[in-house]
């Protein structure tokens, strides 16, 4: 009974693809939408996840956006995260935070996917993120490419 638990406590991380834990940076971009108009997006993120063991996580990442119009600037953000496997290789995660603009500090709520390709450190990222402001509330999807260290 022993055995098969330490088999499969070492075998966990296997479960979401190599990397449960550790620094990672990601490149972003999409779409985002806001008080009728729709732009592109582009940003960056760095963050840091904890493993929780059986592939689950718990992050923080520092992240800057910019939509691709006029008169728009960047906007800074600080989240959490926290993750479960749903494949061998796939993560899905919810996240919570906090969005710095020209405008406005508001909280943020959004959630995702992750997918970690070859060998485990690099992956792609599916985020959906709602900023909750008084004047700059925005929807935005980006897609992601990132690495773990």
């Amino acid at each position: 009974m022993g055995s098969a638990l330490a088999l499969s406590v070492c075998a966990a991380p296997a479960i979401a693809g190599e990397s449960t834990g550790g620094p990672r940076v990601e490149l972003r971009g999409g779409v985002a939408w806001s008080h009728g108009h729709t732009d592109p997006v582009i940003g960056a993120a760095a963050g840091y996840d904890f493993d929780l063991g059986k592939g689950s996580f718990a992050g923080a990442e520092v992240s800057v956006e910019k939509m691709l119009a006029d008169d728009t600037h960047w906007e800074w953000a600080l989240t959490g995260r926290l993750g479960t496997p749903v494949s061998k290789r796939g993560k899905v995660f919810a996240n919570a935070g906090y969005t710095f603009t020209h405008y406005e500090e508001a909280p943020h709520l959004g959630g995702g996917y992750e997918h970690h390709i070859g060998t485990g450190k690099a992956y792609v990222a599916l985020e959906y993120r709602h900023v909750f402001g008084d004047y700059h509330e925005v929807d935005a999807i980006t897609l992601g490419i990132g690495t773990f260290f």
